[in-house]
């Protein structure tokens, strides 16, 4: 009868713990999918863009636009040269034209490379996601499990009580 009443308490517990994980993995999910909404919606990664990020996610979006913000410069620069070298850039003569041409170029090479790279960190995203949700239906079942050992546990205490109480009658 004692040990049917200390496994009711343990389970309990043991309930309490498990919920308050699905709680934070459902939480951590949230936070994943507003950064990856972030990351979709904005046209380019600023301070502004990434304000509101919970405090675990804001070191990555931090960390990833300043990363990408480099890399999509350093690739239209690259970009630009070579297809000033092949020809490609178009030569008017007109200094202001030909400076505008080229920053129009630098501008494209820059956003195609910012959306490559953003569709990369997408892909991270959901794959993160992935594991959560695995993590999540791991914590869910245990919970599942644990409450049904409850009930029975519950009922187990209740059956010891009725053949415990005595009978005036």
């Amino acid at each position: 009868m004692f040990v049917a009443f200390w496994m009711v308490q343990r389970l309990t517990r043991e309930i309490n713990s498990l919920e308050k994980q699905v709680m934070d993995k459902q939480i951590e999910m949230e936070h994943y999918a507003k950064y990856a909404a972030r990351l979709g919606g904005a046209a380019n990664l600023s301070i502004s863009n990434l304000a509101g990020l919970s405090s675990e996610i804001l070191p990555r979006a931090s960390l990833f636009s300043q990363y990408a913000d480099q890399a999509s410069s350093m690739s239209a620069s690259q970009n630009l040269q070579m297809m000033s070298m092949m020809g490609r850039v178009p030569y008017t003569g007109n200094p202001m034209m030909d400076m505008q041409i080229q920053m129009s170029a630098y501008s494209q090479f820059k956003q195609e490379a910012l959306k490559a790279l953003k569709q990369q960190e997408t892909t991270v995203l959901n794959e993160k996601e992935k594991e959560i949700q695995l993590e999540l239906n791991t914590i869910q079942q245990m919970l599942a499990m644990k409450k049904e050992q409850l009930q029975s546990y519950k009922q187990l205490c209740q059956e010891s009580a009725k053949r415990a109480a005595p009978n005036f009658g």
